[in-house]
């Protein structure tokens, strides 16, 4: 049975939302920012008249305590963005932003401590610092258990949610509304399916199902009393967006995804609505903390020119200034790796390497210190037989071609540092998708490019780090790595820069995943 989604009257939905409704996200970003700056502000209030009520020597200027609190505030709110706190505000477990702000709280508290020690001296105020520390958290945790209350009687209401139509081509998506109405920070509200002539059977849903999950949410349906939702063919996509003024269309397998898939693509961009993949990959990627998105990967979304064009040019003012202190504060290591290298192998001290995002791409000179043997680049089709990985990467976890002084500036990502100057010159960003050898894109088969999405990895500059690195580097597949650049290119920033800058960190201090 195919159902039509209309309004009361019977006419079509109307895809006219305020203005609110429509910039929802920034707005509650906004927000986020605004309670926990006020929530800061006002333990350092409580703080002070605390102390001056039980200590009133020696005597504290307000003036001083403004300090302390300002300084505080602005580390704070930078270590949340950098922590990725604000980027999904409203599109994380409630959970998951009391850790990250938790994590954005020890780092900061950590500086202001120390910094104003070293700054203040003798005048500095430890009882006041004590307790205006202890308070942050209070004020903070009672700040987001109001704004996270109110964006979900908001999300009832609209706000910050997304229409969205599940492709349902094998049947094999019918449960799929349940697995998202258990994530409601996502604002995925399931309105139909679409699903070819022979599924439309598959597209009905048990009562009981749908009973137990409108008791937990009810935000993915229109009516918990209805044991259906609307299920349109493909030849009447476009009418069924218009009328469930769809904004997101899930297309739940990438493999299958071939005839008529094109016209699936025409639609989207024709009505803007965003088209989103998930796959077995995709369920991999739950395992990413780093990935807040986790019930999808977009692949298309209407273009913006201008916005576009802005953000490409701030990003490559980060990079060129990015890359310069970077050049300045690791200038050591640039020394010792070359003197080492030197000692044990000899010239040449830089690797270089024809490298591109994709085939056909556009190909530059990938710099690197040497890390394997002089002639390590001729033997490694001969290697290809025992790649530990698939995909367009190579891997083999002890490779006989790596050096000893290789080992260690590879474990610790030494080795990447000359990529600065690829930075510099315009060829790479400190942050995007990881570039490939001609060697590794030659490997690349129609069996693990997602019928073609990876090429959509060429639509930004290669980087140095990204989401791959900070995932498990080479502990993650090709496809997964895939899926990983996708998300990084829908949703790359200086913020989202940021925070991947940050977490990359750790994982080169650890030498996570790499060989």
């Amino acid at each position: 049975m195919i159902m039509t989604g209309r309004g009361q009257n019977g006419a079509p939905r109307s895809r006219r939302q305020s203005l609110l409704k429509r910039n929802w996200r920034p707005f509650y970003v906004l927000v986020s920012i605004a309670v926990d700056s006020l929530a800061i502000v006002t333990a350092g209030v409580t703080a002070y008249a605390i102390r001056q009520m039980f200590v009133t020597v020696p005597l504290m200027t307000v003036s001083s305590a403004a300090v302390i609190v300002l300084a505080a505030g602005v580390t704070t709110v930078v270590s949340a963005l950098l922590c990725g706190l604000y980027r999904s505000a409203y599109r994380v477990p409630f959970t998951e932003q009391y850790r990250e702000a938790g994590q954005a709280y020890v780092y900061s508290a950590f500086l202001v401590v120390f910094g104003m020690y070293a700054a203040l001296g003798s005048g500095f105020p430890p009882r006041f610092t004590a307790a205006f520390l202890f308070l942050i958290p209070v004020y903070f945790v009672a700040g987001r258990t109001a704004i996270n209350g109110a964006n979900l009687f908001l999300q009832k209401r609209g706000y910050g949610r997304h229409n969205s139509m599940i492709l349902n081509l094998n049947g094999s998506a019918i449960h799929l509304p349940n697995r998202l109405s258990m994530f409601p920070e996502l604002g995925y509200s399931v309105r139909a399916f679409a699903c070819p002539a022979d599924a439309h059977r598959s597209c009905t849903l048990h009562t009981c199902a749908l009973q137990r999950d409108f008791a937990q949410l009810r935000l993915f349906h229109k009516d918990p009393k209805q044991d259906t939702l609307p299920c349109y063919s493909l030849d009447d996509l476009e009418k069924g967006i218009e009328e469930e003024q769809i904004e997101r269309l899930f297309v739940p397998m990438v493999k299958p995804v071939t005839g008529g898939f094109s016209d699936v693509v025409r639609v989207c961009l024709d009505k803007k609505v965003k088209l989103k993949v998930i796959s077995r990959e995709s369920e991999e990627l739950l395992r990413f903390s780093k990935v807040k998105d986790i019930a999808g990967i977009s692949l298309y979304s209407p273009p913006k020119h201008l916005t576009n064009q802005l953000k490409a040019r701030f990003k490559r003012v980060f990079d060129l200034c990015g890359s310069f202190i970077l050049l300045v504060l690791f200038s050591p290591f640039f020394a010792l790796a070359t003197l080492a290298i030197l000692i044990e192998d000899g010239r040449p001290v830089f690797f270089h390497q024809r490298r591109a995002s994709m085939k056909g791409g556009k190909t530059f000179d990938f710099l690197k210190f040497r890390s394997m043997i002089k002639d390590a680049e001729t033997s490694q089709k001969a290697m290809n037989g025992f790649n530990q990985t698939e995909g367009g990467l190579f891997l083999l976890k002890a490779d006989p071609r790596v050096t000893r002084v290789g080992r260690w500036i590879r474990k610790f990502s030494i080795d990447e540092l000359p990529q600065l100057f690829n930075v510099l010159k315009g060829e790479m960003s400190l942050v995007g998708p990881r570039p490939l050898s001609m060697i590794d894109l030659e490997n690349v088969s129609p069996d693990n490019d997602f019928a073609g999405y990876y090429y959509l990895r060429d639509n930004t500059r290669p980087g140095i780090t990204g989401l791959w690195q900070i995932c498990g580097r080479r502990d993650v597949s090709f496809r997964e790595m895939v899926l990983l650049d996708l998300y990084y290119i829908e949703n790359q920033s200086i913020i989202f820069d940021l925070e991947i800058l940050f977490a990359t960190i750790p994982v080169v201090l650890f030498g996570k995943g790499a060989y």
